[in-house]
């Protein structure tokens, strides 16, 4: 099977980008649309993401409230160390501190080194996550919906996982240990929340040693449950290889391109069954946008074969979008 290169994206193609509207699937690009065009799709998509953080925020406070402090469960983190500062000054100082005090205070930190190395946007949404995560927190009442600590931890965590999920994939954080997996993702290009569990569960078996196992063993499954929501929802750092053999490979290629800012190889070879020539393109795509990338190329080409598996590990240049 010969290897050959890919020919470069066509010009009609340039053109075709600077008319058509980009989904937040799409990769956006000064260089293939209008000035013009680039910055309205900017302030849509910042807009979206800042509404989508303010009512994730508001939800986490609720989940805090409702499951978190029902259960007396340490949920890690900045949340979990500003809820343990809360209940020590309560408990042993006789003072009632609001937990959105500890919240900022230990945020302030993280916040201004992702600042410096991820983004302005990112860490701005991400300071607006935590200010009104931290308000409502104070300010939304605790209801105990079930003493049962066990659907606590799972529901908990589950919500808990899903509500981070949508904040990250709104280009923000929740604050705490997102920034510090947020900085090492970026800088290493992998997705450390397993790391980052495993560093969370350390912390709670020190603390259940002060407060007790059960309620730490507790928070762990909250925490497992909570880690497994965003591995599955947050797919930034996951990989995805593509084998398409089509009839249409410029048609695909400009699909992958398009839609992720990917390059692709092309093979060209021969069918064995009916010995007839077929094309077929490689490629390595970010998880999140495989899923749209196979619709466009099936509408595309409905006869194309396409065998994609998630990739556990490349090496050399790969591309990902930078934040702002």
């Amino acid at each position: 099977m010969k290897k050959v290169p890919i020919k470069e994206l066509r010009e009609d193609l340039k053109e075709e980008l600077k008319e058509e509207l980009v989904s937040d699937s799409e990769i956006l690009d000064k260089q293939t649309m209008g000035e013009e065009m680039y910055h309205k799709l900017e302030i849509r998509r910042d807009v979206k993401d800042s509404i989508v953080v303010i009512i994730a925020s508001i939800l986490y406070a609720i989940n805090v409230n409702v499951f978190v402090n029902a259960g007396n469960l340490l949920p890690g983190g900045a949340t979990g160390i500003s809820l343990l500062l809360q209940h020590i000054c309560r408990t042993f100082l006789h003072i009632s501190v609001p937990y959105s005090l500890f919240s900022i205070l230990l945020n302030a930190v993280p916040a201004t080194i992702c600042y410096r190395v991820v983004g302005k946007k990112y860490t701005l949404r991400s300071v607006l996550c935590i200010f009104v995560m931290s308000i409502a927190v104070d300010m939304i009442p605790s209801h105990f919906i079930t003493d049962d600590l066990l659907l606590i931890a799972i529901f908990g965590g589950i919500i808990n996982g899903v509500l981070i999920a949508l904040i990250l994939n709104s280009h923000a954080t929740s604050g705490g240990t997102d920034f510090i997996s947020m900085i090492i993702s970026k800088k290493k290009g992998i997705s450390v929340w397993n790391y980052i569990f495993m560093g969370n569960v350390a912390v709670l078996l020190i603390a259940g040693c002060i407060y007790g196992m059960n309620v730490a063993l507790y928070s762990i499954i909250f925490q497992y449950a909570s880690t497994q929501m965003i591995n599955m929802m947050y797919k930034r750092y996951d990989k995805d290889t593509l084998f398409i053999i089509t009839k249409k490979p410029d048609e695909v290629y400009n699909i992958i391109l398009k839609k992720t800012n990917h390059d692709a190889t092309l093979f060209k070879g021969v069918g064995c069954y009916k010995n007839e020539e077929k094309a077929m393109l490689y490629s390595v795509v970010n998880s999140d946008a495989t899923r749209v990338v196979i619709m466009d190329i099936k509408k595309e080409d409905p006869d194309a074969f396409i065998n994609y598996f998630g990739s556990k590990g490349i090496r050399g240049k790969f591309y990902y979008q930078e934040e702002e």
